[in-house]
C-alpha cells in the first residue's frame, strides 16, 4: 500500500460548548484542509514511484472507482483498505407499486460506508494538534447544522438519537461568534460557493433572507434543487460590530475554516453517534 512518509498531523478546534452550563467546556471539530481531488492523489502517487504520465495513474484509478460504482448499482458489497461500502436503500411504497418499478420520488438510495482497518490504523497513527478557539476581534464561524439537528441537540436522549443531515429545502444555522449580519452594501450577507466539481456556483442570502440573525445563530434556507452530495464554502460579511448593534465604518468578511456538505450531518456536539465516522467500530454513515 503506498503511503506518505510522513506522519499525519490532524489540526483539531476546540471551540466552547454553548449548550451546557460550564463555561469552560468545549467540543472539538476537525480543522479541514484543501480539498484534494483523485489527479492530486494520482500526481502524488505517480511522483513518489518515478512515474513520467500522471493521467495515465488517474486514469486506471478512475476506472477503478467506476467499476466499483457499478458493482454498488447491481447490490455488492465493495471492500477496499478505507473499508466497506453497501448500497442502501429507504422509503415506504404501496402493494400496488409493487406490481411495476419503483416510484423514485419515494425512494432513496444511498451507499453506507463502514471505516476499515487501515483507515483506523491511519487515524490512529495521525498527530493531534488541537488549537483552542477564544473570543477573537470580529465574526468567527463554527459551522452550518440543519436546524432541526440544532434542536435535537437539545434534547435530554439527544447522544443516542441519529444525526439529522443538512438537506435541500430545509433551514440551515450557521453558527458562530460575532456573526450578526448588519449593514449597508450589496456584499452584506452569507455567501455558500460549491467546491467540489468545477461548477463553481454561489449562493447568496442577504440580510432579509437570514433567520434567525443573531450573535451566535445565522439562518438561510437551502434552495430546494441543492444537489446532495454537493460541498460548500462559506462566507459571511457584516457591517456590524461584536456587540451586533453598532455600525463600523467599513464591512468584515469571513470565510470559516471548514465546509459542509449536503446530505451529511453536522459536527454539532450532542446530536447523537456519527456511526462509522467513530473509532469503535462497526458503525455506518450514509454518503451519497
Amino acid at each position: 500500500m503506498g503511503k506518505n512518509s510522513q506522519r499525519a498531523k490532524l489540526s483539531l478546534k476546540a471551540i466552547p460548548h454553548e449548550l451546557t452550563e460550564r463555561k469552560d467546556d468545549y467540543y472539538l471539530n476537525v480543522k479541514t484542509q484543501r480539498q484534494l481531488t483523485l489527479d492530486d492523489l494520482a500526481a502524488e502517487v505517480a511522483a513518489t514511484h518515478g512515474h513520467q504520465n500522471a493521467s495515465e495513474v488517474a486514469m486506471l484509478t478512475r476506472e477503478v472507482l467506476e467499476l466499483a460504482n457499478w458493482y454498488l448499482s447491481n447490490g455488492f458489497t465493495v471492500t477496499t483498505p478505507q473499508g466497506s461500502f453497501r448500497t442502501t436503500v429507504q422509503g415506504v411504497v404501496l402493494e400496488t407499486d409493487i406490481a411495476s418499478a419503483p416510484n423514485r420520488d419515494k425512494l432513496k438510495l444511498n451507499v453506507a460506508y463502514t471505516m476499515g482497518e487501515d483507515m483506523r490504523q491511519a487515524l490512529d497513527d495521525a498527530e493531534l494538534d488541537v488549537e483552542i478557539i477564544k473570543s477573537a476581534v470580529g465574526p468567527q464561524l463554527f459551522g452550518v447544522a440543519d436546524a432541526r439537528q440544532l434542536e435535537q441537540s437539545k434534547l435530554p436522549d439527544a447522544d443516542t438519537r441519529a444525526p439529522i443531515p443538512v438537506e435541500a429545502g430545509q433551514t440551515c444555522i450557521l453558527r458562530g461568534r460575532n456573526i450578526k449580519v448588519g449593514g449597508e452594501g450589496a456584499e452584506i450577507g452569507v455567501t455558500l460557493r460549491r467546491t467540489d466539481g468545477s461548477s463553481g456556483t454561489t449562493l447568496f442570502f442577504p440580510q432579509s433572507k437570514l433567520y434567525p440573525n443573531t450573535p451566535t445563530q445565522v439562518g438561510f434556507v437551502l434552495p430546494a434543487d441543492t444537489e446532495t452530495g454537493s460541498t460548500w464554502e462559506v462566507t459571511l460579511c457584516t457591517q456590524l460590530g461584536s456587540n451586533g448593534s453598532k455600525l463600523l465604518k467599513e464591512p468584515r468578511t469571513v470565510v470559516m475554516d471548514s465546509t459542509f456538505t449536503v446530505g451529511e450531518a453536522s459536527e454539532t456536539p450532542g446530536g447523537g453517534s456519527q456511526g462509522g465516522q467513530g473509532g469503535d467500530g462497526g458503525g455506518e454513515d450514509p454518503m451519497s
